[in-house]
């Protein structure tokens, strides 16, 4: 499914998402979390061993919710499917987004070696929205 433009335009600004996925036993987990949009897929960026990563390993299936902060009655759900886990690009991806929310790259938790960074191509299924025009 292609993004329309008043959807990619609200996507366009660097809103916090929210990722919804459920485990293999059906609980929901929900996580806020950063995203920017590639083409017509959603990219968003994780460490190896967190939650929302092994849902998704599991099931491919998600929510996606981007609120603005300034009204939240303007927003957009995308319900949509992992088509990738790219573990080549994860440490690049999370620079990209890093530079987007916060004008740096990322930071890595002090005297931690740098975690394995995973990033999650998303492919929308079903997107809706509130006052995007």
């Amino acid at each position: 499914m292609s993004l329309n433009d008043a959807t990619r335009a609200f996507l366009d600004n660097p809103y916090t998402a929210v990722l919804a996925t459920t485990s293999v036993r059906g609980r929901s987990q929900a996580t806020p979390i950063w995203y920017l949009v590639d083409g017509d897929h959603i990219v968003v960026n994780t460490s190896r061993g967190r939650v929302k990563l092994q849902n998704l390993e599991a099931n491919p299936y998600l929510a996606l919710t981007v609120v603005d902060p300034q009204n939240v009655y303007r927003y957009v759900q995308v319900q949509g499917k992992v088509v990738r886990f790219d573990h080549e690009s994860g440490a690049r991806d999370i620079d990209r987004l890093s530079m987007r929310y916060t004008g740096k790259p990322y930071r890595y938790a002090a005297g931690n070696t740098p975690e394995e960074r995973v990033t999650i191509v998303i492919r929308p299924l079903r997107v809706s929205g509130l006052r995007l025009g």
